[in-house]
């Protein structure tokens, strides 16, 4: 999840904060390399990078990829029996192991002319070996650039799905994030975030039902609610200050026996409206500290 929110915070950066309009999600990286380093593998390298360059979903690097394209050859000979068999594979995987997709090809020929102690026909060999190089490589394009497509699909929705959720339009950002399917290696992870805006929605609702509640002189229910907002949520801050300007729930000291109370139904509604009023002047500094913030971030 951790993943998916730092290529959002890239993306939107001073457009979010503008709200300007949505840009589109980076390219995927993608480092094609040889797995045992023979020359072989190295030119279904070579075959795979050559087709994917046209892409501009995808950027070719080994610096920093995304994911990692590894290509294997292994070739077993048999000189008694004629054997020749190549088997080749292809296998997508993200750089924390998860793996997309898997290629394999196999090639086999067998040298009917073999004497004994001469070695292998070299023309088979070399046809076998150009078979498994060509087949690999054609085979491996089109599962490489669907998988990507859903990549792409995948951080777009993302984007989108934090971009809505910092205007505060959770349900617009759930619905967003919905849409991603489980072919998506971050499926779980964008289940994740959909939790997580559900929390911040939630939280928002009960912010707002507290400032009710507290018009209305029902301070203990409106305490509850906000104690309910849980601590890594970014409502958090406003409802802690809300709490402390009604007095965060807590007892008030017991009245003397010898005096008599003077507080009434009248004196305590004015209360809780001075102490909103109160709340209402901390929030409105905050959207102002913010505010200047982003044009001090945008000039």
């Amino acid at each position: 999840m951790q993943f998916l929110k730092k290529i959002a915070v890239a993306i939107i950066g001073i457009v979010v904060m503008a709200q300007a309009a949505f840009a589109g999600a980076p390219p995927v990286r993608i480092a094609v390399v040889p797995g045992g380093g023979s020359g072989i593998e190295q030119e279904i390298v070579d075959r795979i990078s050559s087709s994917l360059s046209a892409n501009q979903n995808i950027a070719l690097s080994t610096v920093n990829p995304d994911w990692y394209v590894v290509c294997n050859i292994k070739e077993f000979m048999d000189q008694t029996s004629g054997q020749i068999r190549y088997n080749g594979t292809v296998l997508i995987k993200t750089t924390g192991g998860h793996v997309i997709s898997t290629v394999a090809v196999q090639k086999y020929n067998q040298d009917f002319s073999l004497s004994p102690g001469t070695p292998l026909n070299k023309a088979l060999v070399d046809k076998a070996a150009r078979d498994v190089i060509s087949g690999a490589s054609e085979r491996a394009i089109g599962p490489i650039e669907n998988a990507v497509t859903t990549e792409m699909e995948t951080r777009e929705k993302v984007i989108q799905g934090q971009m809505l959720a910092d205007q505060e339009e959770f349900d617009g950002a759930i619905n967003a994030l919905r849409l991603v399917t489980p072919d998506s290696p971050h499926f779980q992870n964008v289940r994740n975030l959909m939790e997580e805006f559900a929390m911040e929605k939630q939280a928002k609702e009960n912010l707002a039902k507290a400032h009710s509640l507290i018009k209305s002189g029902k301070s203990g229910q409106a305490i509850a609610l906000l104690k309910a907002i849980p601590a890594k949520s970014r409502y958090k801050g406003r409802a802690s200050a809300l709490l402390a300007s009604i007095g965060g729930g807590k007892k008030k000291p017991a009245l003397a026996k010898n005096k008599k109370p003077q507080a009434t139904a009248s004196n305590g509604k004015q209360a809780d409206l001075k102490a909103l009023d109160r709340a209402l002047e901390l929030e409105k500094k905050a959207i102002e500290n913010a505010q200047a913030k982003v044009r001090s971030q945008i000039k």
